[in-house]
C-alpha cells in the first residue's frame, strides 16, 4: 500500500514499518524486515511471521522509532542497517539502538523537537506500553503527517492541516 502527497510517499512493509520519502529524505519507520517476531518471555507465548521478508531500502537518511517493544525495534532488522545512521526515538527505543551500536541516537519525550535537514520532528505522546511512548508530527517542506502505530492519540495536538495521518482505525490486532 502507498500514499502519496505532493513530493511526499509512504511505503507499508507490514506490521509498523513504513518508508517515508519526503522529496528523496528517506525516513524508514519501526522496521520489521526480516526474521520472526518474537515478545519477552519467549515465541512460546507470542511469535509472528511475516508474509513476505523485505529488503533493505537502498538509501535510509533517517531511523525514527516510536517504541521500544520489538515490533518497532525489531533486533534482527536493525541488525541490517548501519550503524552510522542517524535515530530519532522514543527513550526505550533509543536504549535499544545504542546497545546495538548505532553511533548518531536523538532520544525524544513528548512534546520535545529536533530537525533532521528539512525535516521537522515533533514527539507526541502515544502508547503507554507500559511507559507511553512517542507518536510523532512530522513536518516537511514538501508535506506532513502525524504517526502513532497503536491508535493512542494525543489528546493536546493542537489543530493543524496534515497531508497524512498513519495510526490503526479498526484494531489492535496480533500479529500472525
Amino acid at each position: 500500500m502507498s500514499l502519496s502527497a505532493p513530493a511526499l510517499h509512504a511505503t507499508y512493509f507490514g506490521a509498523n514499518g513504513w518508508l517515508l520519502d519526503f522529496a528523496g529524505l528517506k525516513v524508514l519507520l519501526d522496521p520489521w524486515l526480516t526474521g520472526s517476531l518474537r515478545f519477552p518471555p519467549g515465541a512460546w507465548l507470542l511469535e509472528g511471521q511475516m508474509a513476505s521478508h523485505q529488503p533493505v531500502p537502498a538509501q535510509v537518511d533517517l531511523l525514527l522509532l516510536t517504541q521500544g517493544l520489538n515490533d518497532h525495534t525489531h533486533p534482527e532488522s536493525l541488525a541490517l542497517l548501519p550503524r552510522s545512521i542517524p535515530v530519532v526515538a522514543s527513550s526505550a527505543a533509543a536504549a535499544k539502538v545504542r546497545a546495538l551500536g548505532f553511533r548518531h541516537v536523538t532520544a525524544l519525550a513528548p512534546g520535545q523537537q529536533c530537525r533532521h535537514e528539512q525535516l521537522v520532528i515533533t514527539a507526541t505522546a502515544g502508547a503507554p506500553v507500559p511507559q507511553v511512548e512517542n507518536g510523532y508530527l512530522l513536518h516537511h517542506p514538501c508535506g506532513s503527517l502525524y504517526i502513532e502505530p497503536n491508535g493512542f492519540l494525543a489528546a493536546n495536538l493542537p489543530p493543524q492541516q496534515l497531508d497524512a495521518v498513519i495510526t490503526p482505525v479498526l484494531d489492535l490486532g496480533l500479529p500472525q
